[in-house]
């Protein structure tokens, strides 16, 4: 019984000095992974071999892959070139700057997972603004929902869809047609929600708008044959994304070959190119997932999960939507992605007992991806949004997350829930 006691304690505790930003995330996390990993061996419910297996060394392959595919096609000037166009199509507004790229991002999501589209449109949001002389965190605090509540929309939008669709049968057409219409109207709904919250940073004026007008974008290209070659690899590792679920190649694999071949192409010099690698955020995610591990393997949340299960047989309606709401709060502090895993075997289990599971799939996809939002470390997309984000003259922290991702991940949740209610779902 102490170990289930002990592992929750650490991680409330880990949580705590993450979410207060008393501690550095990354240290957080780090310390966490020890006590975890100490206390488990000598407690006996988690062992040195079992913390090496939590380690999701396919995020981590996917992350850094598509981390030196960008830093490459940094160098090209790619990113500046799209800045400067995306600043002359927001007509000097901030606010339709933010609908752009927060619809933008929302919708390619949808095709490439979350957590690669935030690699390659947080940068570019970022340059945008400096050329505009405005914050960049209120545009990249949206793309980072919206990324999230994109995901949900397809199969291959959202790392816990493609565990759903794997366990459940579920293929492509199935989640586009139950779940992209209610991702659609979560971004029509989650947008004005944004841009009302960040209504005083949208407000300011653009600098030197006019001069900007006169700028020729392509004259921010560096080296033309090395953009073609970059966006030439990346191509083909979206393409291959596209197409994962046919050829059965991993992400981590795709990313990694894409990063191969524009390192091929393009012979650049190594030291610079992973000096701009996100190695805290790759640490952090290593460490996370040691300490996600050991909850996991005392059986606490499993626990938790089948608990509520036992509603399903009462009223399953009711059932419905505690699980939309329990996988909402679970996921924004555990990830959703082992929140998932987890749920899994419980929701096949319900259909032992007679009950029609269809729905439960999709309660469980939303639940996830629109709840992953209330907290940054409830996704991938977030925990690499904020480490972007640190780049920026004004990084977002605590504060400006609770007002914005916690606020849109109730909205979402709350119109799933009226759904459920009026017999959607």
């Amino acid at each position: 019984m102490i170990g289930p006691i002990v592992a929750s304690i650490i991680v409330l505790g880990t949580l705590y000095f993450i979410i207060s930003e008393k501690m550095d995330k990354v240290i957080a996390v780090a310390v966490g992974a020890i006590l975890m990993s100490i206390s488990g061996h000598f407690l006996g419910f988690y062992s040195q071999s079992k913390a090496l297996m939590a380690i999701d060394f396919n995020t981590l392959g996917l992350l850094l892959g598509m981390m030196i595919i960008v830093a490459m096609l940094k160098k090209t000037g790619f990113f500046t070139y799209i800045a400067i166009a995306l600043a002359k199509l927001s007509r000097g507004k901030p606010w339709i700057l933010m609908a752009i790229l927060g619809i933008s991002t929302a919708f390619i999501s949808m095709l490439v997972d979350n957590v690669t589209t935030i690699i390659v449109i947080g940068p570019i949001s970022i340059l945008v603004c400096d050329i505009l002389g405005l914050s960049p965190l209120p545009i990249l605090m949206g793309e980072i929902l919206l990324s999230n509540i994109g995901g949900v929309g397809t199969m291959i939008g959202d790392p816990p869809n493609v565990l759903i669709a794997s366990a459940s049968g579920l293929n492509f057409d199935d989640f586009l047609g139950h779940l992209f219409p209610v991702t659609v109207m979560v971004i029509l709904v989650s947008l004005p929600i944004l841009i009302f919250i960040h209504r005083k940073s949208l407000s300011g004026k653009t600098r030197n708008f006019q001069a900007i007008l006169k700028i020729d974008p392509r004259g921010a290209i560096k080296d033309p044959k090395a953009m073609l070659k970059a966006l030439s690899a990346l191509l083909i590792t979206f393409v291959l994304f596209f197409f994962h679920d046919i050829h059965g190649l991993y992400p981590s694999f795709i990313a990694l070959f894409g990063a191969g071949l524009a390192l091929l192409l393009l012979r650049p010099n190594p030291e610079e190119i992973l000096h701009d690698i996100e190695w805290p955020v790759l640490a952090f995610f290593t460490c996370f997932f040691v300490i996600v591990g050991g909850i996991e393997e005392t059986g606490v949340l499993s626990l938790l999960a089948l608990k509520t299960s036992a509603l399903a047989k009462f009223d399953i309606r009711l059932y419905k939507i505690l699980l939309l709401w329990f996988a909402g709060i679970l996921s924004s502090l555990i990830d959703n992605v082992p929140f998932t895993m987890i749920m899994i075997p419980v929701i096949k289990s319900l259909a032992v007992a007679g009950i029609d599971i269809g729905p439960i799939w999709w309660i469980l996809a939303m639940g996830v991806g629109f709840g992953s939002n209330a907290l940054p470390i409830g996704s991938s997309a977030g925990i690499l949004g904020l480490a972007i984000s640190k780049r920026s003259r004004t990084p977002i922290d605590t504060k400006t997350w609770f007002y914005s991702g916690t606020v849109v991940s109730v909205v979402s949740l709350a119109c799933v829930t009226v759904l459920i209610l009026l017999g959607f779902f």
